[in-house]
């Protein structure tokens, strides 16, 4: 999901359809207008659909454009609504509305509702779009609290104003109404209308479906570090408060520090910008679980799905799971290989590789497994050399077999060949030899063809991707190194190592100090 889009999510309540449905049916309302939006009565009665997806896939420009469009009075589609009781649904139409209600409260993710709703939790990508946005529809419309002020001294009101103002008092939303009496209609005709219109990505439309099982639970908790809306708040206080610390923590540990692009240093987050990174979250949560990935992403045949947790205690062992794997990949853990997200999770464009991220959680459960850490940091350093200057294997097999449970067994199964090759003694050449020759790695032969020279145009701009692969290229020639295996340290998990034992007698003093990965420190080495 791309990062250049705006996050409206707060704007609308979510609310869970299975509530008081004694009152269920059409309202006689045909428009919404701006005052129904901006302190009328219809504001606080809206709701979302608590399996409708999160209002975040508008870019900045699409949400000014609704804008104008509304205010040009356009053509829009018909906002479609479910009314049960004092509350109104918003079945399709939370986007087009969250744009509106984000003009008039000049929120665009970062401000008052936005905070509120987050705890305080925008990311820094959620800020910037945010700010863009706001900067674009300054220029091109203006912000809304000017038209409020203009309102009251018209006579200072320029002819592009009063036309807007105009606007504003005329120009509405057309209303069509489901006329579904219970809730299992009205959460039909929610999937029927939005895979007709805008098809709902795959992964996110498993998610919708399960909302209230373990795994989709704690794959939005861990997105937003155990913020915004609440999936699991009704459990116990106690259930609660575990797993918004199991979120915080691996949001922590999987997303921060903030990604910066073009990439000019390696103090990289292991799993690229989270923010809308829910479709990476679930499939984590679901590997780390033993749940089956689907073999392609887009497949439509899927497994049953999961019972819902009925206390949290289910969702609560699927972070912990998570947590688990997590610790074996980073962190300062005395098990944590701390591997370096520059060796194995980004492309040389600078690019976040989720199916790589997801090979190597395989890669590295199998290694503890079957008892080969120790044989694996024993030729470590010689691997992650041969990984980073083969990076292109991994998007090979990703382009061949898709970004599905395919692409990601076959992944996890090239590391274990490179791993076996320097086990048994073999150099690169000979590893990357070995893997021409085996019908799974067929494909691989690719790497071998030189890539087009790029025709030299009027501009001679680098591109932010060829900028990365400069600062990927540079750091990592330039990287810190474990004094144990002599593999790459990644910031997020240094420990500083006694050359000499404590037990031995060695000394606290730098002269006895050295850098390590957690693992080698407290395992491989003892």
């Amino acid at each position: 999901m791309s990062t250049n889009t705006v996050n409206l999510d707060a704007l609308v309540a979510r609310d869970d359809f299975a509530g008081d449905t004694n009152h269920t049916g059409i309202s006689e309302r045909q428009r919404i207008q701006v005052t129904d939006l901006e302190s009328g009565f219809l504001l606080p009665a809206l709701r979302k659909p608590d399996f409708q997806r999160e209002t975040s896939y508008w870019s900045p420009t699409k949400v000014v454009d609704l804008v104008k469009s509304f205010i040009g009075g356009d053509l829009i589609p018909a906002v479609i609504l479910w009314q049960r009781g004092a509350e109104t649904f918003v079945i399709d139409g939370a986007h087009r509305l969250s744009a509106l209600i984000a003009w008039i409260q000049d929120d665009y993710g970062d401000r008052a509702a936005s905070i509120r709703f987050f705890a305080g939790h925008i990311p820094p990508e959620q800020e910037r779009v945010a700010d863009r946005t706001r900067k674009m529809m300054n220029k091109e419309i203006g912000p809304y609290a000017k038209f409020k002020g203009l309102a009251s001294s018209p006579e200072s009101v320029s002819p592009d104003d009063r036309t807007i103002l105009s606007a504003l008092n005329t120009s509405a939303f057309h209303v069509q109404w489901v006329p579904a009496n219970d809730v299992d209609a009205a959460e039909n005709s929610f999937f029927k209308i939005n895979q007709a219109a805008q098809p709902i990505d795959p992964t996110e439309r498993r998610i919708l479906k399960v909302r209230r099982a373990p795994n989709a639970i704690a794959a939005r908790c861990i997105v937003h570090a155990g913020k915004g809306h609440k999936y699991w708040s009704q459990f116990s206080g106690e259930a609660q408060n575990e797993i918004e610390s199991l979120g915080a923590e691996l949001y922590h540990a999987l997303f921060e520090p903030p990604l910066d692009e073009p990439i000019m240093t390696l103090a990289l987050p292991v799993a690229g910008r989270g923010y809308n990174q829910l479709p990476f979250a679930f499939d984590l949560t679901n590997l780390c679980n033993g749940v089956p990935l689907p073999e392609r992403a887009d497949t439509k045949r899927l497994g049953e799905p999961l019972s819902d947790d009925e206390d949290g205690s289910q969702t609560i062992e699927f972070l912990k799971l998570v947590r688990k794997r997590i610790r074996l990949i980073t962190t300062k853990e005395p098990q944590s290989l701390g591997l370096h997200p520059a060796v194995y999770f980004y492309a040389m464009s600078g690019k976040f590789m989720p199916n790589a991220f997801l090979a190597t959680a395989q890669f590295v459960k199998r290694l503890s497994d079957e008892n080969k850490l120790k044989e694996f940091t024993s030729c470590r350093r010689d691997i992650e050399e041969y990984l980073f200057s083969n990076k292109i294997y991994m998007s090979l097999t990703v382009t061949r077999l898709g970004s599905g449970a395919r692409s990601l067994n076959r992944i996890s199964d090239l590391y274990w060949k490179v791993f076996e090759g320097f086990v048994s003694g073999n150099d690169g050449a000979t590893i990357s030899n070995i893997l021409y020759e085996d019908p799974d790695f067929f494909h691989l032969h690719q790497a071998k063809v030189p890539p087009p020279r790029t025709a030299i145009g009027k501009t001679r701009r680098m591109s932010g991707s060829t900028k990365s692969a400069v600062g990927l290229a540079e750091g990592y020639a330039n990287v810190n190194r474990c004094a144990i295996c002599g593999a790459a340290v990644h910031f997020r998990s240094i420990t500083v190592d006694h050359i000499i034992r404590r037990s031995d007698g060695g000394s606290a003093d730098m002269d006895n100090a050295q850098l390590a990965h957690p693992y080698c420190n407290s395992g491989y080495k003892n």
